[in-house]
């Protein structure tokens, strides 16, 4: 996941004062120049070397702990009125703030402890597959998840119990931070995919604690940002342990942002790593019962549908259904909060619809042939039912979406021409020949007419994708691997962490 605005921003200024400060720094150096003497020049500049990359770092933290002034005392406030207003978000804000009770820290006490931070839904996906590849190589390893949403934190819990313990990320606020790194006390820190938080990590490196950048993606669209902040990245990168990169082209772009080469190592994509194993058939048969589905009439399945995709593909849907009155549309969308605006498209249309959740409860029977998705982590799951997949983020400039759970079903997929953040798994599928991109609205309302017509030669392609990811399983252990590469089993990082009292 990418920086958030906040920190763009703060970054934005900070970069501004690194730049004054080089300057600075150059100034400073000529002038040391001429007043040393020839003979002690050549170690006056090393040390100036040294003195400026040392400062780059300690002016980058200060500047960035000066920026984010306004958040802190901005949240302190709003986090308490939650905990008193809002009981159910009062556990939330204490664990963003750094506190947490022993209770919810139990797998504190089994060492080595391993804290793996996940973000959001996609990323919690990814925790599952590598705590499963720890597990099979280290089973007596403690585990500790961290989101930043309720949602992956919601799906976290459910997908991870007794497996993990699940928390949320602390705010990077250095008090936060210290007091959460005081509390957990990991032996070993795992980022996955593109978590830069300066406070926590420089706080994880200051205390010892060895930090890896697993799963590690840079995307084309967000390359530009990083590359603009290249001076600020680079002190980030440098306290990284290793860094394990999804291909050769992340690797370049994390290398030209300041991470040392030895440590960046390309180790493959996790994502679809255990996903074939997870599509157990019984599990649609069960699905269908819920949902009073036949296995004759075809079923459309948009997923994680954003923007324009959440009029284009209903509009599709109601081209297609003309033509095949049986066609069952379910749609997804990326966040939940959007589907008042499915609703609303669909209740100007004339046409009833069904939500989720009341038919798989069983508080309804499905009465329509239009479902819309109100839960979360139920979308692999629902992939498993359909005939016709298309998945969103892709038709608008958004970077698409997770194209490997539908293939983990053996079901061919459609999307569109904006995958910038899955070019790894869009060249696996289309090299199997399972993966069909479309160009606009009215390109994909012709293909899925087409392959509606020609269901055989669409499941073909669908096996074909099935079988790419078979050996996915191994880019896990790899990764697990390089984790208990890195885990330090002495006592030395522990033991500056114990020196302070728990609370």
């Amino acid at each position: 996941m990418s920086i958030s605005c906040v920190q763009q921003k703060m970054w934005g200024m900070v970069s501004l004062r690194m730049g004054e400060a080089k300057a600075s720094l150059k100034s400073t150096g000529a002038r040391v120049e001429k007043s040393c003497p020839a003979d002690s020049r050549q170690q006056t500049v090393g040390s100036q070397r040294l003195t400026e990359q040392a400062g780059k770092m300690n002016l980058f933290r200060f500047l960035y702990n000066v920026g984010m002034l306004p958040l802190a005392t901005t949240a302190a406030p709003l986090a308490y009125l939650a905990y008193r207003l809002q009981p159910e978000k009062a556990e939330r804000w204490r664990q963003r703030l750094g506190f947490h009770s022993q209770m919810t820290l139990h797998h504190r006490l089994r060492r080595p402890l391993v804290w793996i931070h996940a973000v959001s839904v996609g990323e919690v996906g990814v925790a599952s597959t590598l705590l499963d590849a720890l597990n099979r190589v280290r089973p007596d390893l403690g585990i500790i998840v961290s989101t930043t949403t309720p949602h992956g934190q919601e799906l976290a819990r459910r997908k991870l119990a007794g497996r993990a313990t699940c928390i949320y990320f602390p705010l990077d606020l250095i008090v936060s931070v210290r007091r959460t790194l005081r509390h957990i006390r990991p032996d070993i820190i795992v980022c996955l995919e593109t978590e830069l938080w300066p406070n926590f990590l420089g706080e994880a490196h200051r205390l010892g604690i060895p930090t890896l950048l697993i799963n590690g993606r840079i995307s084309k669209r967000s390359f530009p940002r990083y590359r603009k902040l290249r001076p600020l990245m680079a002190s980030i990168l440098r306290g990284f342990s290793a860094l394990a990169m999804v291909s050769d082209k992340d690797a370049e772009r994390i290398i030209f942002m300041g991470a040392p080469a030895d440590k960046v190592v390309v180790a493959g994509n996790m994502k679809g790593a255990g996903l074939a194993e997870r599509a157990i058939p019984e599990r649609i048969e069960r699905l269908r019962q819920r949902l009073h589905l036949s296995s004759s009439p075809p079923v459309l399945i948009a997923g994680s549908i954003r923007n324009q995709e959440l009029i284009w593909l209903p509009e599709i849907f109601c081209q297609l259904a003309k033509e095949r009155a049986d066609l069952i549309g379910i749609f997804a969308p990326r966040h939940p909060k959007r589907l008042g605006r499915l609703e609303t498209w669909f209740q100007r249309q004339g046409l009833a619809f069904q939500r989720y959740s009341v038919l798989a409860n069983g508080a309804e029977a499905r009465r329509t042939n239009i479902i819309l998705v109100d839960s979360v982590g139920v979308l692999f799951e629902l992939y498993g039912l359909a005939d016709l997949v298309f998945c969103g983020g892709s038709l608008v400039p958004l970077g698409g979406q997770n194209i490997l759970e539908p293939a983990a079903w053996g079901k061919a997929v459609f999307y569109g021409p904006n995958m910038d953040n899955f070019p790894e798994a869009r060249q696996l599928l289309e090299a199997a020949g399972s993966g069909i991109t479309v160009q606009g609205r009215n390109e994909l309302l012709e293909k899925l007419r087409y392959f509606l017509a020609h269901p055989e030669e669409l499941e073909n392609m669908g096996s074909r994708g099935k079988a790419a990811l078979s050996d996915r399983h191994q880019v896990a252990l790899k990764q697990a691997e390089l984790i208990l590469g890195n885990l330090d089993q002495r006592a030395g990082p522990r033991r500056l962490l114990s020196e302070q009292t728990c609370e």
